[in-house]
């Protein structure tokens, strides 16, 4: 028995040897990262070894993945981060994106291949080496990984959308460490009113990522809890970005998280400093030569969202004065009828043209199915034709534009001029009716929109369309076809402008394709312009710029 013992004892020391030198001598992968060049080049999270250090000056990438990277949060965790270090720009804070790029944007969700933006900003980004450490703000959330943009995980029991979320996640990280990441810390959303439950339930796909002890990746701060307890105060008026209050609180979370990761101490100054006294995009109050009133009740005493800002040049709107009435253009935010601000107004650009301009809010379809929110639309063109004296419009020329399901609201503003039942409320003596209609890739026959290829299934109980109308699509086809301005179309319509990409994944192209022929049929003027290699709007394109500019002009102004 005592020999027994022996022999294997002497096995056990030859395999151990053995093993060791094999990892000498050959590299070994971890999370499929060669153990080798990580010691040769890069520091090793907990699970691999060393644990890396964020604040000892060696060249490094912090990945930190934070949301309303575009507002002033990273800024002042910059400023957080030179005043700890006396000064000195210890660790540099950069951006590989200023906002709108969640995980589905940045790489193939199923495949785990990277995209065009990760492909042309991120990697550079990440394989650009630098003396000194890096603090790398990247966006992730889950929109679109559920195949809706809005669409999330329903609840703690949901346990194949939290599932399929964490291997999003996990394909994320995975690819970030191997393009150079160094240290990957990921954080859950902030709160969003319009979006909740199901973007602050992404916590349940990050809780299950923890779960999997993949090497260098760490949780970020919890944001979601403190903005919910802030909300509104930590927010915009739109109240899904964060203001100054919301902007302070996410730098110092970030702040804490990165010297708690190195055992240091926070600062005392740190939680006592006041916002910064720097105007935020999302909070701007007015614009040079401009006269900006905001938050206009077009429905006095409605709902909260029955408001609208009215931009009008400070030389014109005298009381009484009809000699110099401006042609009006309203525009009609987007967001799948469920989210969406009128504070992201981009006809403002019209005003040094000689137009005035109003951004209109209406209800969401989680305040009201349709027709509430033509019914909103409506109301605000009659408020404003019916207050045109007072503010020096013209009642006679006002044009509207809007995009996605703005575009949809617009285009059914254009074909229901005199369809009646859609306007409720007050100053039902003044007409809805518009006189120009710019439909940028807006969805107009929902009973066919399934037809064509597009990542969301609209006839889904839960699509953007069956939210709307308050029932699955084809379920409920005398309701969809109520919604749709094709429905309504007739020859005494405004002319239309329609511009869509046809590469648009979420609205399908041939939805304007429909409506085009529709009122080309019935003798509207209408042209339509394809954006090629365009998808769901972002056309960044001089050229659709100049077509909207002549078309108003021509319409509203009578140029040629």
């Amino acid at each position: 028995m005592a020999e027994e013992i022996r022999s294997i004892s002497h096995r056990l020391k030859k395999s151990a040897i053995f093993f060791a030198v094999i990892c000498i001598l050959a590299p070994l992968e971890v999370d499929g990262l060669p153990l080798t060049g990580l010691a040769a080049g890069h520091g090793q999270g907990k699970a691999g070894g060393k644990k890396i250090q964020i604040f000892d000056g060696k060249p490094k990438v912090i990945v930190v993945n934070g949301y309303s990277t575009s507002f002033q949060w990273p800024r002042i965790l910059q400023r957080k981060l030179d005043r700890y270090s006396n000064g000195k720009r210890l660790l540099k804070v950069k951006q590989a994106t200023k906002g709108g790029t969640p995980i589905a944007k940045w790489l193939n969700t199923n495949t785990g291949e990277p995209l065009r933006p990760w492909l042309n900003v991120l990697r550079p980004t990440l394989q650009n080496s630098e003396e000194t450490p890096v603090i790398l703000l990247a966006q992730q959330s889950l929109q679109w990984v559920f195949d809706q943009r809005q669409e999330g995980i329903r609840n703690a029991d949901d346990k194949e959308r939290i599932q399929k979320g964490a291997d999003a996640l996990e394909k994320y990280v995975r690819l970030l460490r191997k393009d150079g990441a160094d240290l990957v810390f990921v954080a859950m959303h902030i709160y969003k009113h319009p979006m909740e439950p199901q973007i602050g339930n992404e916590r349940y796909a990050l809780d299950e990522l923890m779960r999997r002890n993949i090497r260098s990746v760490e949780r970020g701060p919890d944001v979601w809890t403190p903005t919910k307890k802030l909300y509104p105060r930590a927010f915009a008026k739109d109240l899904v970005h964060p203001n100054a209050v919301g902007s302070e609180l996410m730098a110092q979370k970030w702040f804490e998280t990165l010297l708690k990761y190195d055992g240091l101490e926070v600062p005392a100054w740190s939680k006592e400093e006041k916002a910064p006294p720097v105007q935020l995009r999302a909070s701007k109050r007015s614009i040079p030569g401009v006269r900006v009133l905001r938050d206009l009740e077009y429905v006095p005493g409605g709902h909260e969202r029955n408001k609208l800002d009215l931009y009008l040049p400070k030389q014109a709107g005298r009381e009484g004065r009809t000699s110099d009435r401006l042609p009006l253009i309203i525009w009609v935010h987007g967001g799948a009828w469920r989210a969406g601000s009128k504070k992201n107004c981009p006809a403002t650009r019209f005003l040094r043209k000689g137009y005035a301009v109003a951004s209109i809010n209406y209800r969401l379809s989680q305040h009201a199915i349709f027709p509430a929110q033509i019914e909103d639309c409506k109301a605000a063109v009659r408020w404003l034709r019916a207050s045109s004296n007072r503010y020096g419009l013209d009642p006679k020329r006002i044009g509207v534009w809007g995009s996605s399901a703005g575009g949809h609201l617009v285009a059914l503003l254009g074909t229901t001029g005199e369809v009646k039942e859609f306007d409720k409320g007050r100053n039902l003596n003044v007409s809805s009716r518009v006189q120009a209609v710019c439909d940028y890739f807006g969805p107009t026959d929902f009973t066919k929109i399934s037809r064509f290829p597009s990542k969301i299934r609209h006839d889904a109980p839960n699509s953007p369309e069956s939210k709307l109308i308050g029932g699955p699509i084809q379920e409920n086809k005398k309701a969809a076809q109520r919604a749709n301005p094709i429905t309504y179309v007739t020859k005494d319509d405004p002319p239309f402008l329609i511009v869509h990409g046809d590469k648009d994944q979420s609205v399908p192209h041939n939805q304007s394709q429909l409506l085009y022929e529709a009122l080309k049929k019935a003798g509207v003027q209408v042209k339509f312009h394809t954006v090629k290699g365009a998808g769901h709007g972002r056309f960044n394109s001089p050229e659709v710029d100049r077509m909207v500019d002549d078309f108003f002009d021509k319409y509203l102004k009578g140029k040629k």
